[in-house]
This record gives C-alpha cells, structure tokens and sequence, in this order.
C-alpha cells in the first residue's frame, strides 16, 4: 500500500445518545487499492461508511476523530465543502441503491443533476457523459429514460457505479452492494468493481458481511466488532489463519462445498 493513503480514518467515534456505536483506531485506504470492512450486521461497518461523507449527522449521531480525505479533514467539514467532495470525490453506492434514488425522477434527470453541480458546463454534456458512463458498466444509454422501479437489482447498482465513475470520483464506499443480488450478477458487478479499479484507480472500501466476496475482490481485510477492528491484514492472510477467536468464528460460519477453504 502507498505511504500517503487516499483515506485515513484515525480514531473515529460515533455515539448515539449515549452509546458509542464506533470506536475505530485506524482504517486505511491507499489509491487504488480494494479494502473489505467485514463483520456481522450491527457491527458499525455502515456507520463508519456513513461518517466519512457526513451522512451520519441525519440520525443524530455525534462524531469525533479524524477522517482524511487527500489532505481533507471531513470530520468537521462545514456542508457546503463536504457538498463539493460527497458523490464527486467520494461515492458511495448501497445495498438497495434503488430506495437511494428519488422514484419520481427518471435516471438520466438524477445524472444531470449531479454532473451539472459538479461542473459539467452543460445539460447536453452531463448527458453524454452519463450515457459514456453506462456503456462502461455494459449498460444501455436508454436506461436514461427509465424510473429506478423500472430497473433491476443488477441495473440499479450498476447505476450507482456508472454515477461514480461520471464524476470522476476517487474513492468509492460500497456498502454490501451484492448482497441482494443472485450469484451471477453478483459476479459480474465484483468484475465491473476491479476494472473500474485497474482503468481509473479508484479506490474501494467493499463492506460486506460476505467473507467468500471479500475473499475474491479484496487485498487487504479490516474485521470488524461492535464498532473496532479486531483485525486486519492481507485477505487471504486474515481469511484463511485467522489469529481472533471472532474472526475464526465468521469463517468457521461460512458455507463450504467439500471443507474447502473460504479463500
């Protein structure tokens, strides 16, 4: 991994009421690299997500730390700053992008309105970039003209990557974006995902509670409990000898076919 890290996440907290949902020491991400943040649900994997873009501020939730972005402190980042860096510089794409997206505008109306805020010149060139951005994730310019309930759970997500890559972003944060997703179109998004990342760079933080996905996308892997990383290292490393007794348990807990390994 580079010595300057693209994200640096350094003592993060986030408290709801009175409960520390977080605690995280240190989460690193280098350019173009693919991180796993694993765990069960509840964990605080989404949450940390959350709070690198500010997100967390809708439920309530107190956050201090530090959370660098390319030399940026977001972790008190005033919105109008955090505006210009969230869906241009650091995108994020959900588990159900779909809710995510606004059902009374059609997609091609929600690309031009980001691209248009972040500096395409024009409505006829944010369109065109829009319709750049779907063929690379093998999709259909004509999709522009649907409603998200018109797309599938593959389009959709697909969707969400294309966004990403119209604005050029940096940093992707995928939360648990093939979960809901049959195992052939899973497939083809973690395909999409590590081309993305060998053509432009971008790097990924993959959150998943899938050890046998983050096994095959990702080089290194964060585990994560009741809001800390219990370890960390190289994907195959962590996944196949793991040293914390809760670690061990999630990879004993995934499906084999004939003992194998999960990586």
């Amino acid at each position: 991994m580079s010595a300057e890290p693209r994200l640096a996440i350094e003592g993060l907290q986030i408290r709801i009421g009175g409960r520390q949902v977080v605690d995280l020491a240190h989460l690193r991400l280098g350019p173009g690299e693919i991180v796993g943040l694993a765990g069960e649900s509840g964990s605080g994997k989404s949450m940390t997500a959350q709070a690198v873009l500010g997100l967390t501020k809708t439920i309530g939730a107190a956050v201090a730390g530090s959370v660098v972005f390319e030399g940026i402190e977001l972790v008190g980042l005033d919105d109008a700053a955090m505006r210009d860096i969230r869906g241009r510089r650091i995108a994020m794409i959900f588990q159900s992008p779909i809710s995510s997206l606004n059902p009374v505008f059609r997609v091609g109306d929600v690309f031009v309105r980001a691209l248009r805020m972040h500096g395409a010149p024009s409505k006829s060139e944010a369109v065109e970039r829009a319709k750049a951005a779907l063929r690379e994730v093998l999709l259909s310019p004509e999709l522009l003209e649907r409603y998200p309930s018109q797309l599938s759970g593959g389009q959709a997500q697909r969707v969400s990557i294309a966004m990403a890559l119209a604005l050029r972003s940096e940093v992707l944060l995928a939360d648990e974006p093939t979960s809901a997703l049959d195992v052939t179109v899973q497939a083809e998004i973690l395909d999409l995902l590590r081309g993305l990342r060998d053509e432009t760079g971008m790097s990924v933080l993959f959150i998943s509670h899938d050890l046998a996905v983050i096994a095959e996308l990702c080089e290194r892997v964060a585990v994560m409990q009741r809001g800390q990383i219990v370890e960390e290292g190289i994907a195959r490393d962590v996944l196949t000898t793991p040293t914390e007794d809760y670690t061990k348990e999630l990879v004993a807990s995934v499906p084999r076919i004939g003992g194998g390994a999960v990586a």
